[in-house]
């Protein structure tokens, strides 16, 4: 049966490391241990492309919640001791290289196919594997179906003859040649790409917070922030810092922070301002209210 061969295979598997562990290395010349390492790492881009299509089965076969989890991530990251990110991103290429099934049951092609093949043969590793899968993710949304599966292959091709950066520097020109050449993007796509991400709680306090803005979210920001991050705005080394009219010759010519350090302060007032309008109301039956965390300390 084929779950019997499967099994076995992976015994088999088991049985090689076990015979790898007993073997001396010693004895080797160095050409027989760059061999080595050739075989090895083949094999590990390989066992990738199985991990794949595991994944894959697993998802068809149940559902997180029956696995205890609220999510795959929360599956991977408990069960084999990963951390989120790269539970995601398994997750996140098992989804392109692992096999489909249409809505009928029946078997379909990974959505990456040539990465896949590639993969399974032991020519991709796993950062030619996320540079193009991330590559692919930013092709325009105008770019054909036969054009995006050409470019799919033209990365791989630069993947298997050379190293991550080489791989990466084909991939910047490709995008950069689409966006030259092709049509503008469309708010859909643009709609698409938005997003803000508040990031943890460094051990010092501080946060990071990157947004990706949409054209009108930009204008938006660019005026609040010409006013209240001119220099003298918004200062908090001032006594009584300016935050509306002009600030005076003496505030602005006392005004010591950079660039970065002026919109950080505009933010923080900015949203302080909406707080203290008293205008968000409850938050799961409690008055909407700040509260400011002290570091984490590990």
């Amino acid at each position: 049966m084929s779950s019997e061969r499967a099994l076995a295979a992976v015994a088999a598997l088991r049985a090689v490391h076990d015979e790898l562990d007993a073997c001396d290395l010693d004895s080797l010349t160095a050409g027989e241990t760059v061999a080595l390492l050739d075989a090895l790492e083949e094999a590990e881009c390989r066992t990738a492309a199985h991990r794949h299509r595991g994944l894959a089965q697993l998802q068809q076969q149940t559902t997180a919640v029956e696995m205890g989890a609220k999510s795959w991530r929360d599956v991977l990251a408990t069960r084999w001791r990963l951390s989120g990110s790269e539970a995601k991103m398994r997750l996140d290429q098992a989804a392109l290289l692992g096999p489909r099934r249409s809505f009928t049951g029946e078997l379909m092609a990974p959505s990456l196919e040539a990465v896949a093949v590639a993969q399974r043969m032991g020519f991709l590793t796993n950062e030619h594997v996320e540079i193009i899968r991330k590559g692919i993710a930013k092709l325009p949304g105008w770019v054909q179906r036969d054009e995006r599966d050409q470019i799919e292959v033209d990365w791989v091709r630069h993947g298997v003859g050379g190293g991550p950066k080489a791989l990466r520097d084909q991939v910047d020109k490709t995008l950069f040649l689409l966006d030259q050449d092709g049509q503008p993007p469309n708010d859909q796509e643009r709609q698409h790409r938005r997003g803000a991400h508040l990031g943890r709680q460094r051990p010092d306090g501080m946060t990071e917070f990157t947004v990706t803005m949409t054209p009108a979210c930009r204008a938006v920001w660019e005026v609040l922030m010409a006013k209240f991050a001119a220099p003298g705005m918004c200062n908090p080394a001032d006594d009584e810092p300016c935050v509306s009219g002009t600030p005076s010759q003496a505030q602005i010519d006392g005004d010591t922070r950079t660039f970065a350090e002026r919109q950080h302060d505009a933010a923080y007032f900015i949203g302080r301002r909406a707080l203290d309008k008293g205008e968000l109301g409850r938050l799961n039956g409690l008055p909407t209210s700040i509260l400011v965390r002290p570091p984490c300390r590990t």
